[in-house]
């Protein structure tokens, strides 16, 4: 009996262990670069080239599609890229 419940302490407290340090999953960092790059695209008070802005919003949108297919690190990938070409141009 004693060793069961010794085996459900350790248990317990590896599972909290664990839990503590969980990076931020990748859903949920796509969908705030994504929400970043479009507010920035709506505010933006500068001029932006014609083609740098079609390239921005051709990496929002193809973010978006990454991400309806689950396709998480892509999606990171274009819509940081499409945040740098913003900040970028703001400059």
């Amino acid at each position: 009996m004693t060793i069961k419940i010794t085996l459900f302490c350790f248990l317990a407290c590896a599972i909290i262990g664990c839990a503590k340090n969980r990076p931020v999953p990748l859903d949920i960092t796509c969908d705030e670069n994504i929400k970043t790059a479009s507010t920035l695209l709506k505010n933006t008070d500068t001029k932006i080239d014609p083609d740098s802005l079609k390239k921005i919003r051709n990496l929002i949108q193809a973010a978006k599609i990454q991400q309806q297919h689950a396709e998480f690190a892509s999606c990171i990938d274009k819509a940081q890229r499409a945040l740098t070409l913003l900040r970028s141009n703001q400059e």
